[in-house]
């Protein structure tokens, strides 16, 4: 194999099912880069009604949710392990009392394999980080901790509101706790190069993080980078350009870390560019190749 899809990491993590599927779910809470504790204005790139289903049920309880979503997911899968998701915005930007209301039920579905958790690496202190341990031991906890590029640069540029150092000191204290981590990186931030998208790509090694997304960076509606973009501020990457750099960072990642995504989609009706990013066939199919000459 050319590199390690994610279904064999789940397959590690979660050996008595067949197959596992994500539910996602939302926590009810914000983001300190959108209430004012950092920014109002949230990274450049961001709009959760763009890539999250469940963008809007903040007011609902994660149980409800899951009595809503999971019966549709059953009919379609209904030998496969659960795996709840609580994906939009930051799901540990709130006191560990909270959390632990908010995950216990969840935790404790008989429905539901293990919870993956989207957060930022600035919104995990001690007594967070202990909880998610603490539920490590009764099922699996994936945090999954949102990076984009180790370029500090970029990182101001696009109003991330924290450094490299941040995540690299987060992940190696959810590490120490023994949680599994992974992460997202966006390819073709503005200003970035193929070795910038390979020096991030290296500095993930060296975490031995679990699992890496990847995506293309895509412009959406509503976003400072849609903005900037009608400006003609920056370009994005071509269809090649973008395999080619997935290709050479999968390469630099090795088989060690697997490969949960090689694209992003947003509704078509948010999608400002590029055309091509929901085509995740012709991109996997285009990037195995490349990953091929590189043996």
């Amino acid at each position: 194999m050319l590199y390690t899809p994610y279904r064999d990491f789940l397959a590690k993590v979660f050996p008595t099912y067949a197959k596992i599927r994500k539910l996602p779910l939302s926590g009810g809470m914000t983001c300190p880069n959108l209430d004012g504790t950092k920014s109002f204005s949230g990274c450049s790139y961001c709009n959760n009604k763009s890539f999250s289903p469940v963008w809007d049920l903040a007011k609902v309880s994660a149980l409800d949710q899951i009595e809503q979503r999971l019966p549709s997911l059953k009919a379609k899968h209904p030998k496969a392990g659960v795996l709840a998701y609580f994906q939009p915005y930051t799901n540990t930007y709130a006191p560990a009392s909270h959390l632990k209301e908010i995950f216990t039920p969840v935790l404790n579905h008989s429905d539901i394999a293990g919870i993956a958790i989207g957060t930022r690496p600035d919104c995990l202190p001690d007594d967070t980080i202990a909880l998610l341990a603490e539920m490590n031991l009764v099922k699996p906890i994936i945090v999954e901790v949102g990076l984009q590029t180790s370029n500090d640069k970029t990182l101001v540029a696009i109003n991330r509101k924290h450094s490299f150092i941040e995540f690299k000191e987060a992940v190696e204290r959810l590490h120490k706790a023994g949680l599994i981590v992974t992460t997202h990186l966006i390819i073709g931030l503005p200003g970035e190069t193929l070795e910038d998208f390979k020096a991030t790509a290296k500095a993930i090694k060296d975490l031995n993080v679990a699992a890496v997304k990847l995506h293309p960076l895509h412009i959406v509606c509503g976003t400072a980078l849609a903005k900037e973009y009608a400006n003609a501020e920056f370009e994005l990457l071509s269809f090649e350009a973008y395999c080619e750099a997935a290709a050479q960072m999968i390469h630099v990642l090795g088989k060690d870390i697997a490969i949960e995504r090689f694209s992003g989609e947003s509704p078509d009706e948010m999608l400002i560019g590029p055309s091509w990013a929901g085509d995740r066939e012709r991109i996997i199919r285009e990037v195995e190749k490349l990953l091929s000459l590189m043996l």
